[in-house]
């Protein structure tokens, strides 16, 4: 014991040795205090009178569209494409005499190319343009042009800035910085592009056209302001006492929090680790919230969501499922291998960077790997079983090597140098015990694939993997701008919070799943309030925004579709329906399609008589006994079959609400993927957006998934007809997400004939389609052809699939037609102050 303790603490002093030994790494952090010496300024200096009055400079500002080349080098995760990506081109020419000083220092090049923008800001002043930037402002190499009595100097600098689609655009030309001044005025000419230029600070132009303004400025600083030429401003501020779209809000979210609560049960309450975990949630939601108000305090707000609350979640998931993890020494081996890997790529990173010279690094992790070992082998000696000695070794060595890693973070972090993708892993990791808890109550079971899962999805929520092996981001911390959603900063607080509104959302479909493994789910209430909220979720549209603790913050204010949504699902499950007598399985299902089509027979055979019989009648060819046989023949066979109407294409057809329900969900899904052209691919910075901007996708689809789940209870006798009451309530949802911009004035007629026309061919097709695909589906499980009940050689039987192929074909037409403002509509581009709240 004595041995194993000395070297247990010789481990741990090589940890602490290397620990304390470590220097400071140098970050990329701008130097503080005055500019440094600048050889290229004392150069300037120098010149003669005569030669520094022959000085000119000039600036040429040109404002455009990032177009796909510029934006090549930016990680796709600063991208939002519902903003406005702008480019700002400078040139700097500085006109010289060939015997100027700064002729030859700048063929010298001094320090470059660190020290351009020394020279720049030197000779013509900084030139700040507000607003996030997308990317690291770059300086091209100077290029001279020299004729017999001047050179030219020509300097270009590019800046990539996003802004929304309202956002003014502000450029601050600052005064030289050189002294004595290099030049004593400047010439700058701005070209606006797609901007007009809405307010100037200290300038007073010499040209001023729509394309071009160019002014002369001295040794201070002045501003200009620009403007979209597409925003306009309105004469007046609409009333903030009240407002539609905040009322429709609120209502949506009263809702919504009514279904969310009724979709738990009775029963859930009843458990009082269930009580506990509501609680706790109740607790933490009002500290995730300290960030709007008060910045500085956020590490609570950290520390709620990455720490109490996955231990929050895995002490219930421990509490709830009746097994222990079933984890093995396999396991640990594996995940303590992940761990050495990420501790290895720490300890290069400190070797890289100069936290530790290499020989440091070498010695202390072996003495404390070693040790750590060691010990292991002297704690277990006694055991006698070598298998077991080892891999306790191995493990000790490992977490030796670990723990090394996390002390030289730790200490990077507080020193304010580290690589910045490490926090995000760390939270990442972190955040992952929540989804690892609701995978393991979802399935009553721990499970190794829910665990690998939930790392993937917890990484995805803080970012794709084009933003994670960003070139920068296992470097140094570089001042960047975070990514954006709209006017919401998606820093690693927000995409957790968003994924875990995420989660919630997959577990209320995993609920549907348990619940919809019984035929009595049909009559749930409890799955009823469930599908409910799921269609409520997927049609909330975010419309607005409202300003809380002066941040402006997103909300779903446009609720219309929702709460549409919420109603017609309503009418679709509370209308009149028969009594029907579910099949228990696959064989009573078939017996009662096979009796239904006989039953069927007989009807058509019965009209036939009456049909045929008149003119046989008359014509003598058929007795009046002999039709009344025939007649009496045929009701009482009809009677024999009961006189309730048959209800076999009305059932489950012997299968659970569950499978009814995706098999309906794959086949709406599959029938408006062709849409997906006219609305565009789904966009986003991480997994949470990606998802949310592509939930126009599934919408639709969702109907169709309460289509099947739902089946016996919806209007209707026949798949057809159930269908066709479908269509309506879809239609009606759908088409209300574009009132608003259809009563728009400035809209024209074609144009929202074209929307209207793009979304009914949609529905129609897919509920149709639907429709169809169901009455075969049913005649399949019962092992009858789809010809007895659809005859394809019947022109009234084909009504309804041509009718749909009419219709898309005549949407598809009109998608390839529509034009820029259809486009805008269906993407939800189209904004109006009547659906904007501030």
């Amino acid at each position: 014991m004595a041995i194993a303790f000395g070297l247990a603490l010789v481990s741990l002093g090589a940890i602490v040795w290397c620990t304390v030994a470590a220097r400071p790494v140098t970050g990329p952090a701008p130097p503080r205090g005055g500019a440094p010496h600048n050889p290229w300024v004392a150069a300037a200096g120098r010149a003669d009178p005569e030669v520094r009055w022959a000085r000119k400079a000039s600036t040429e500002v040109t404002i455009s569209r990032a177009r796909e080349a510029d934006l090549e080098e930016v990680p796709e995760g600063r991208l939002d494409p519902r903003n406005r990506q702008v480019k700002v081109s400078i040139v700097h020419r500085l006109r010289l005499a060939r015997k100027d000083p700064l002729v030859e220092a700048l063929r010298q090049g001094g320090g470059f190319p660190g020290t351009l923008q020394q020279v720049t800001d030197a000779a013509f002043g900084a030139t700040k343009v507000d607003g996030p930037g997308l990317a690291p402002t770059t300086r091209l190499a100077p290029v001279l042009s020299s004729t017999a009595t001047r050179t030219t100097a020509q300097f270009t600098v590019t800046i990539l800035r996003q802004l929304t689609t309202d956002d003014l655009l502000k450029l601050d030309f600052n005064a030289p910085n050189a002294f004595p001044l290099i030049v004593t005025g400047r010439s700058i000419a701005v070209l606006p592009g797609e901007w007009r230029v809405l307010r100037l600070e200290g300038i007073t132009p010499e040209l001023e056209q729509e394309d071009r303004l160019t002014f002369v400025v001295g040794a201070y600083p002045v501003s200009m302001t620009l403007a979209p030429d597409a925003y306009g401003f309105a004469d007046e501020e609409l009333a903030d006492d009240f407002s539609w779209a905040t009322a429709l809000g609120a209502l949506t979210a009263a809702a919504l929090l009514v279904f969310l609560l009724r979709s738990l049960g009775q029963g859930w309450w009843t458990r009082l680790p269930n009580r506990e975990l509501f609680v706790g949630l109740a607790l933490a939601a009002p500290i995730l919230l300290i960030p709007l108000f008060a910045e500085s305090w956020s590490a609570a707000a950290y520390v709620i969501l990455f720490v109490a609350v996955p231990l929050l979640a895995v002490r219930h998931a421990g509490r709830m499922i009746p097994t222990s993890p079933p984890w093995t020494t396999r396991d640990l081996l594996i995940a303590t291998g992940a761990g050495v890997l990420l501790g290895l790529g720490m300890l290069s990173w400190s070797w890289l960077h100069g936290q530790l010279s290499g020989q440091a690094l070498l010695a202390g992790g072996a003495v404390a790997a070693l040790a750590a070992a060691g010990s292991a082998v002297a704690f277990s000696v006694d055991l006698g079983v070598r298998a077991v000695i080892v891999r306790l070794a191995v493990l000790s060595a490992a977490a030796a090597i670990a723990l090394l890693a996390l002390a030289l973070w730790l200490r990077a972090v507080l020193g304010g140098v580290y690589p910045p993708d490490s926090i995000r892993l760390v939270l990442a990791l972190a955040w992952a015990l929540i989804p690892i808890a609701a995978l393991a109550l979802a399935t009553k079971q721990w499970k190794r694939q829910a665990v690998v899962g939930a790392v993937v999805i917890s990484l995805l929520v803080q970012g794709w993997p084009t933003e994670w092996l960003d070139s920068g981001s296992w470097s140094l911390a570089v001042e960047q701008p975070e990514p954006r959603l709209g006017s919401l900063t998606l820093t690693p607080i927000v995409r957790g919070v968003l994924g875990l509104l995420l989660l919630g959302f997959v577990m209320l479909v995993l609920r549907l799943r348990r619940l919809g493994g019984r035929l009595p789910a049909i009559d749930n209430p409890v799955a009823e309030s469930t599908m409910i909220a799921v269609l409520m979720v997927l049609y909330v549209t975010p419309g607005g925004s409202t300003t809380l603790a002066d941040i402006d913050v997103p909300l779903p204010l446009l609720a219309v579709t929702s709460l549409v949504a919420w109603g017609t699902s309503r009418w679709l499950l509370t209308g009149p329906r028969l009594a029907v007598a579910e099949p228990a399985d696959q064989d009573e299902h078939r017996r009662l399609v096979r009796a239904a089509l006989h039953r069927r027979l007989l009807l058509v055979s019965e009209q036939e008589l009456y049909r045929i019989g008149r003119g046989r009648i008359g014509a003598g060819d058929l007795s009046i006994p002999d039709f009344e046989e025939q007649r009496n023949a045929l009701e009482g066979a009809l009677n024999r079959h009961g006189k309730h109407p048959e209800t076999a294409f009305a059932t489950c057809a012997g299968c659970t609400p569950w499978h009814n329900g995706v098999h309906a969900f794959t086949v709406a899904l599959l029938l408006s993927l062709p849409f997906a052209l006219v609305y565009g691919r789904p966009e986003g910075v991480d997994l949470t957006s990606f998802v949310f901007d592509s939930r126009y996708l599934f919408a639709l689809p969702a109907f169709g998934f309460l289509f099947g789940y739902f089946y016996p209870r919806l209007r209707g006798t026949q798949p057809m007809t159930k269908a066709l009451y479908l269509m309506a309530a879809a239609l009606l949802t759908e088409l209300s997400g574009y009132l608003s911009t259809l009563a728009e004035p400035d809209i024209g007629a074609i144009d929202k004939l074209q929307v209207v026309g793009i979304v009914v061919g949609q529905v129609m097709l897919v509920c149709i389609g639907l429709g169809l695909f169901w009455e075969w589906r049913i005649m399949h499980l019962a092992g009858e052809p789809w010809a007895r009940v659809r005859n394809l050689r019947s022109v009234r039987s084909l009504a309804a699939p041509t009718l749909a192929l009419v219709l898309a074909a005549g949407t598809t037409a009109a998608s390839s037609a529509a034009g820029q403002t259809v486009d805008r509509i269906l993407k939800g581009d189209q904004v109006t102050s009547s659906t904007t709240t501030r």
